[in-house]
């Protein structure tokens, strides 16, 4: 919200009785403008007024610029503000003849409840502008509507972190890539080497045996018995070596073929790494996304919905996570709940059995569920289910939030 309109003035509207009689948007303090345009709008409804009206400069705009220039027309009774006000209330015409058919005494609790469903901006206009609303509530609509934004720029903090985190798992994931190739080729160098060894000391006793086989050849032609003896005593010689050497050759090759199975079972490791590495790319950009839409969003305009920041509209439908941790749910919750959307869990097996998995299929319009964190019976039952009533099935490579954000943008794409 912008800054000169932190400190709301002391005057207060008078309060009217509750009836059709509604204040126009430029009856309104000055102070609830920048709420009441930033929350009730977006920046895409912002610029398509603006293209129709023509208030500002025909000059490109920043959002800032365009949220402060609507913010200076809501406050003066014009032909601009005019359509701005009868835009708000054909957009929240639903919200508005709720609020009108709610008692006085119960305003209060439909203004809770809006709050709960985290999608308070259309009975925010209504209220704001029912004559006959307490100034007290009306005010504290402010003050709740006011302190979202800083939420939001929390939560977009903690999800900043978390990237930075994935980052650095992704590079220490790069180093031993490398390390390990380096450790591969080494030992493919030294099986290469052996290799060659082997097949030298082979042809050295091939030479051997043809260079014993000719001193049989010499032997059989002479009478000379004691040429004959030290032939003899040369070709056991030369067998005992070549049975050394034949010993040598086999534990070479036993040794050639234990180093191939390491060079394939590293080889296997390596393309399991490279995967595990795209994956966490993957998500990390999946995430950076996310998050670099929710900082931008939250610097240039700070009271837009975070439906808005994160670039994900789930249309108010209901996501089924099946499967994951319990202490994840709190966020996986938050981020469908601020996207427009409605978030319900089954535990996967755990501790919650098939009735309740049963009960809750029906009602999801969409289903996410991690494959690294679920029972097989439960993720069968969601295939069949999903399968045959034509619901999206949205299979996870692991329980993360950078995969449930994967997800959910895969989801609304």
């Amino acid at each position: 919200m912008c800054g000169d309109s932190e400190v709301k003035e002391e005057r207060k509207p008078a309060a009217m009785p509750r009836g059709r009689r509604r204040r126009k948007i430029w009856e309104l303090e000055r102070s609830f403008h920048c709420s009441l345009i930033g929350t009730c709008l977006s920046l895409d409804e912002l610029r398509m007024l603006c293209r129709k009206l023509q208030p500002v400069a025909t000059a490109r705009l920043s959002d800032y610029e365009l949220h402060r220039s609507f913010v200076a027309v809501a406050a003066e009774d014009s032909y601009a503000a005019r359509r701005l006000h009868k835009f708000l209330d054909r957009k929240y015409r639903h919200e508005i003849r709720c609020l009108n058919a709610v008692p006085a005494e119960e305003l209060q609790a439909h203004w809770r409840a809006s709050l709960a469903s985290r999608d308070p901006a259309g009975v925010y206009w209504a209220l704001a502008t029912d004559a006959g609303a307490p100034a007290a509530l009306v005010e504290r609509a402010y003050g709740e509507i006011h302190m979202l934004s800083h939420l939001a720029g929390a939560a977009a903090r903690v999800d900043k972190d978390e990237s930075q985190r994935l980052r650095r798992k992704a590079e220490a994931l790069r180093k031993q890539q490398l390390a390990a190739q380096a450790r591969a080729r080494a030992r493919d160098s030294q099986r290469e080497q052996l290799l060659r060894r082997t097949q030298e000391r082979l042809a050295r006793a091939r030479a051997q045996l043809q260079q014993h086989a000719e001193g049989r050849r010499r032997s059989a032609t002479t009478d000379d018995l004691s040429v004959i003896s030290g032939l003899r005593a040369q070709v056991e010689d030369y067998a005992a070596r070549l049975a050394d050497a034949r010993l040598r050759a086999e534990t070479a090759a036993a040794d050639a073929r234990q180093w191939k199975q390491m060079a394939v079972k590293q080889g296997d490791r390596l393309l399991r790494m490279e995967q595990c590495l795209i994956e966490a790319r993957t998500e990390r950009d999946a995430l950076e996304h996310v998050m670099e839409k929710r900082v931008t969003a939250t610097e240039q305009v700070g009271a837009v919905a975070r439906d808005e920041a994160s670039g994900v509209n789930l249309c108010g439908r209901c996501i089924l996570y099946v499967g994951g941790r319990d202490r994840q749910c709190a966020r996986f919750r938050e981020l469908v709940e601020c996207n427009n959307g409605r978030f319900l869990h089954h535990d996967g097996g755990l501790h919650e059995g098939r009735l309740r998995l049963g009960s809750l299929l029906p009602r999801a319009d969409a289903v996410l569920c991690p494959l690294d964190c679920v029972s097989h019976d439960a993720s069968r039952r969601v295939r069949e289910f999903c399968k045959r009533h034509g619901k999206k099935l949205i299979l996870l490579p692991r329980a993360s939030l950078a995969a449930f954000a994967r997800g959910l943008s895969e989801l609304t794409a």
